[in-house]
């Protein structure tokens, strides 16, 4: 009778290895959490989008202002770029933005995180709108109008603005300058023109290498002779005293590179239209492209190591013309080549002709004692005859 073996010398059939597919579970399971994923993802992606496209909706209604056909975007402005010699038309805008990320001048003390905007116009009236951080660009057709019979200047209803120009027409024709704490990384600008205009825009972060004209731009003025006037004017300062931004080659930059002496005659007709203005809005002296366009050439290049002294600049000019007006400016250019025009001198250059050497009373004394001495000379001449006959 056959008996089973025990148990344990039962034959065991070998197990085979485990095979491994290249897709295993764990490989179907990451795919299908980055198949989920992926469909939150497009899914978001949609609603964002959607979100967008609604807030540009609702941007586009409440800017409507930026799609008037008077209104051109220039796009962006750079940093410590000046914008070429730009013509505007009549009650025309010009749009810009301006972002500034550095993280040196983000990191100043607010003493000098500071940004300079310069508007100069080169002939013309022109007014900038600026508003901080976001859209809509400022809209000047909310408080100016140009229309004629309708005509309007509301400062206080300007739309989308933090800061502008004077607009109501006391100081047309002259530059704007702005010194702001720089609190946010983005700005925004309209320029408007009330008038055939012409322009330049400037945005700068980097405040120490904006020249400052000496003692608020003063231009003195002295007649030396016939034919000479004597300029002075006090030299430009910087402040701070280094570059704040992350650049600028240290100290080499930093400076005046020279000053620029303008001189134009002045006709009869040339008259300042305000005390603001110089001259006026069609011939603008106080602006570096105005003077660019209303003189012929520059006088002088001055070196300030030669010509300035303890903080004074002096130069002779020996060709001015007598009996008439001229008008004098200085422009300081920096190592950066920023420009700033000082404020200016009208003078008239006096020239007296000599015709007689004393006024009329003295040279009727003269006749009488000349007239009382010939008589006594005639006497005396007579009296000797008569003693020697």
């Amino acid at each position: 009778m056959m008996s089973w073996p025990a148990a344990s010398e039962r034959y065991t059939r070998p197990a085979l290895p485990q095979r491994r597919h290249p897709l295993s579970v764990r490989w179907f399971g990451a795919l299908a959490v980055t198949a989920t994923l992926l469909r939150r993802c497009r899914a978001q992606a949609l609603e964002d989008t959607a979100t967008l496209l609604d807030a540009v909706d609702d941007l586009a209604a409440v800017c409507r202002h930026e799609r008037y056909e008077t209104v051109e975007m220039k796009g962006e402005i750079m940093e410590g770029r000046i914008t070429n010699q730009t013509d505007i038309r009549s009650n025309q805008t010009h749009m810009y933005w301006y972002e500034n990320r550095d993280i040196p001048t983000l990191n100043q003390a607010n003493a000098y995180r500071k940004l300079i905007i310069s508007l100069e116009a080169c002939r013309g009236v022109v007014y900038i709108f600026v508003r901080k951080a976001r859209r809509c660009y400022p809209d000047p057709y909310s408080c100016i109008s140009l229309n004629p019979g309708k005509e309007f200047r509301r400062a206080q209803d300007c739309k989308w603005t933090h800061m502008m120009s004077t607009i109501d027409g006391s100081r047309d024709g002259t530059p704007t300058f702005f010194e702001i704490p720089f609190t946010t990384t983005r700005y925004y600008f309209s320029v408007f023109s009330a008038d055939n205009s012409q322009y330049t825009l400037t945005v700068l972060a980097d405040i120490a290498v904006f020249p400052r004209p000496g003692k608020m731009g003063r231009v003195y003025g002295d007649q030396q002779g016939e034919l000479k006037v004597s300029l002075g004017w006090h030299t430009a300062t910087y402040e701070p005293t280094v570059s704040i931004s992350g650049g600028g080659g240290g100290g080499r930059y930093l400076g005046t590179m020279n000053y620029i002496v303008y001189a134009a005659p002045l006709l009869d007709t040339d008259k300042r239209a305000s005390s603001t203005c110089f001259l006026r809005p069609q011939k603008i002296m106080n602006t570096y492209c105005g003077l660019e366009r209303n003189t012929d050439e520059e006088v002088y290049i001055v070196n300030p190591e030669q010509k300035c002294k303890d903080g004074y600049c002096n130069i002779t000019i020996d060709w001015v013309m007598p009996e008439r007006r001229y008008v004098f400016n200085v422009v300081a250019v920096s190592r950066r080549n920023f420009k700033a025009a000082y404020a200016g001198l009208i003078m008239r250059t006096q020239y007296d002709v000599v015709r007689q050497a004393a006024s009329n009373n003295t040279l009727k004394a003269i006749g009488i004692v000349a007239g009382g001495s010939l008589g006594m000379v005639i006497v005396i001449y007579f009296m000797m005859l008569k003693l020697y006959g």
